[in-house]
């Protein structure tokens, strides 16, 4: 008989604590994605009217402070007789969303011009002629919270105007976007001005990005081009390079005295020669014999250094009365 009490006493005392355990409570924060707030938002245990609604959501992106003792009366006029304000005086309600901003819109649009170019989105740069629309939102659970209605632009013709579509309360709303869109490619160009005849190094050049459509059709250099070259002509800063701007440096010039190798197995003969032209590495220039006026092409290999890719019949003549 003392089992039985104790085992009711104990179901008792559980199904008491368990009670009171499961008391509504009014949360002093409330975040809410959906046009309405509900008891079940605003309470803790609402039960069965949980996603009954009592007030309208602020608007998206945006906080608005509701009266403890209000929200309880709404509750309780709707049936949830438990509402209390549990000591708050106001209730902080936040509507949650996804900001429509530059980024988002940068980013979707990028993809789109990216596309149609057939290049990756980091190559494409985009400029707005207009303010962009500000504060704001779209709904938080939204899947597609920005999308592309229409959009009208070409990589030649770099001026965009675009129709985007922004959801809002579970409906599109079409925003309009004008601007310009164009691809870029990173081109050498010069850091500083340098002189005719002036060795370029990692110092003198920097990268810069570019529109593409401005150089296009055009030769340019890249940097691992340019390094150890020499400029032809007097260059400014910001200047771009092609092939016709630089050179290998010279090693000989015009009229100097030259060292003429040739060598042959098991013989090595060297001579002195006179340039005819200016020389950079690898260049092919003609050498020739002071003495006997005949003439020789030489590769250049260093400093007033040359070595013949001629025939034995050619190094003859060259090296006749020396």
């Amino acid at each position: 008989m003392r089992t039985l009490t104790a085992t009711f006493f104990a179901g008792l005392l559980a199904l008491t604590m368990g009670s009171a355990l499961a008391q509504p409570k009014l949360r002093q924060t409330v975040n809410v994605t959906g046009p309405y707030v509900t008891i079940g938002d605003f309470y803790s245990e609402a039960g069965e009217l949980a996603q009954t609604p009592i007030f309208r959501s602020p608007d998206l992106g945006t906080t608005g402070n509701v009266s403890a003792l209000i929200i309880a009366q709404q509750a309780q006029t709707a049936g949830f007789v438990q509402a209390g304000t549990d000591g708050l005086t106001t209730v902080s309600v936040h509507r949650l969303s996804i900001p429509v901003n530059e980024d988002l819109i940068s980013d979707i649009l990028r993809n789109t011009f990216a596309e149609r170019a057939g290049v990756e989105p980091t190559e494409i740069e985009i400029s707005y002629q207009a303010p962009l629309p500000a504060n704001m939102h779209a709904d938080a659970n939204a899947v597609s919270p920005l999308t592309i209605g229409h959009v009208n632009w070409s990589p030649r013709n770099i001026r965009f105007k675009a129709i985007l579509n922004v959801m809002q309360e579970g409906q599109s709303k079409p925003i309009s976007i004008v601007g310009s869109a164009a691809q870029m490619v990173s081109i050498t160009t010069l850091a500083r001005n340098l002189e005719r005849g002036a060795i370029i190094s990692a110092n003198d050049i920097r990268q810069e990005r570019k529109s593409a459509a401005r150089y296009a059709g055009r030769e340019y250099l890249a940097a691992s081009d340019l390094i150890g070259m020499e400029v032809r002509r007097k260059m400014r800063t910001g200047s771009t390079f092609t092939p016709r701007d630089v050179r290998a440096p010279v090693l000989i010039k015009r009229n100097a005295k030259v060292t003429v190798l040739y060598k042959i197995p098991g013989m090595n003969i060297s001579t002195q020669g006179k340039a005819k032209s200016d020389g950079g590495k690898n260049d092919l220039i003609e050498i020739i014999n002071p003495t006997s006026k005949k003439t020789i092409l030489a590769e250049v290999i260093g400093k007033d250094l040359a070595i013949v890719s001629g025939t034995n019949t050619q190094i003859a003549a060259f090296l006749e009365n020396r």
